[in-house]
């Protein structure tokens, strides 16, 4: 788009300068005219006469006002020729201004758009955003009814106009930084951007103009994304494998741990000897303990409840293993996690419950917890509680242990689009407040 302004108008003060020396000439010509032809009535026709009349008085005073304004005009010609200079200067100073911004808007790396307010009409639109957005726009046209550009948040949900950042900044003033929008371009491709908007203020404080300038993230997008991806098929594999490794444990060495006890039994009860039996006593206790300690290692990888029951189910019982083993109240309200919900979001409530009630058995020292699910805005709301002795999150010398299991259910929320909070206190207890789409969207962003 060609950036060329119109150019300035200004007054013509050469015609002025001109018109104020040809008033002095003339009036400096009628003065001296006028005191030539007084001279010579006042010595030659009126030598008769030893004083002037009132009629010549009146005709000095007023050569001496014509001449005290031909003075007059002549100064104001010389200032206004000083002031013609500095004009002259100034205006060619604005238009090497003007031509080194136009210069720097063409050709900056991001595109730059700047409309009239409030009318909206494109004031100018440079090369990039041509570019970046594969179409041209016209100078003095209205910004929206000629670009019918639509844009999208990350959810799908569509950009109205008065969402826009720059419709923002001609109402409100707002500034906008680095808000992220995809849209489609005018060849039916799709781009992601990252866009700045600002109001413009005239010498009286009221918005005259908005600047929106943005750049193309796309590709950092795409990554993200690809990295996100990743992310979440090595966290499902690894869910995978623990489920593997917790059905063998659970089927196979269970069962065989199982088989094993009940032989050192019948061995206990064939023998004679006392100190045998209390031998064979001894040894099938160690093996019913070990047998435990598989089935709670096979739970912790992953619970078969949460696979044969669901997650209410499961997060119900862990609840309440937890509370049994650390011997405080427990109280859970799960009715929420009732609903249907995919395996992968199911694993991430259950990791995420189960790494927040190994942080309050590690550290919390709490005598009550609770557990609460509710759907709230599309959303699947968690919230983990105690009244344990808290903990500083500003504090950045926390226990390592602590830093990976708040990052750890951080990482996991995000990698389904999800949130994390935390709030805590010396002497206050400590939430936790997870959430995450009841249902994903990504299909409803991809269609559109």
């Amino acid at each position: 788009m060609d950036l060329d302004m119109p150019p300035v108008k200004t007054t013509n003060s050469r015609d002025w300068l001109g018109l104020h020396k040809q008033i002095a000439g003339a009036t400096l010509l009628i003065g001296v005219s006028a005191l030539i032809c007084n001279f010579a009535w006042a010595t030659v026709l009126a030598h008769h006469s030893r004083h002037y009349g009132a009629v010549e008085l009146l005709l000095i005073v007023g050569i001496v006002l014509i001449m005290a304004l031909a003075i007059t005009l002549m100064r104001s010609a010389s200032r206004m020729a000083g002031v013609e200079r500095d004009w002259a200067r100034a205006s060619q100073d604005f238009q090497g201004s003007q031509a080194r911004l136009q210069a720097v808007v063409k050709y900056m790396p991001v595109g730059v758009v700047v409309v009239e307010a409030p009318s909206g009409s494109l004031i100018l639109a440079n090369d990039q955003h041509e570019r970046l957005l594969k179409y041209t726009l016209t100078s003095g046209v209205n910004l929206w009814e000629q670009s019918g550009q639509k844009g999208y948040h990350a959810d799908g949900r569509p950009y109205e106009h008065d969402d826009w950042p720059i419709t923002r900044a001609i109402r409100d003033g707002e500034v906008v930084l680095d808000e992220e929008i995809w849209v489609k371009r005018g060849d039916g491709t799709k781009a992601w951007l990252s866009i700045n908007s600002a109001p413009v203020f005239d010498a009286s404080g009221a918005i005259s103009a908005a600047v929106m300038a943005f750049t193309d993230v796309t590709e950092r997008k795409e990554m993200a994304e690809e990295r996100a991806m990743l992310a979440r098929r090595l966290v499902n594999a690894q869910e995978d494998e623990r489920l593997r490794v917790a059905r063998e444990l659970h089927d196979e060495m269970g069962q065989d741990l199982t088989a094993l006890s009940l032989g050192l039994k019948t061995l206990e009860d064939a023998v004679e000897l006392p100190d045998l039996k209390q031998s064979f006593a001894g040894i099938r206790k160690i093996v019913e303990h070990m047998s435990i300690q598989v089935h709670h290692t096979a739970a912790t990888l992953r619970p078969t409840l949460l696979s044969d029951l669901g997650l209410r189910q499961a997060v119900e019982d862990m609840v309440a293993t937890w509370a049994e083993r650390l011997s405080v109240s427990a109280d859970a309200h799960l009715e929420a996690l009732a609903d249907p919900l995919d395996d992968e979001g199911s694993v991430t409530i259950y990791r995420v419950v189960q790494e927040a009630l190994t942080n309050v058995a590690k550290h919390s020292e709490a005598s009550w917890i609770s557990v609460t699910a509710q759907h709230a805005d599309g959303q699947l709301r968690i919230v983990v509680e105690d009244d344990g002795k808290g903990f500083d999150p500003e504090v950045i010398n926390e226990t390592r242990s602590r830093c990976f299991g708040l990052s750890g259910m951080r990482e996991r929320l995000a990698l389904v689009g999800g949130y994390f909070a935390v709030e805590s206190a010396p002497g206050q207890g400590t939430t936790i407040y997870a959430s995450l789409p009841a249902a994903t969207r990504q299909a409803e962003v991809s269609a559109q």
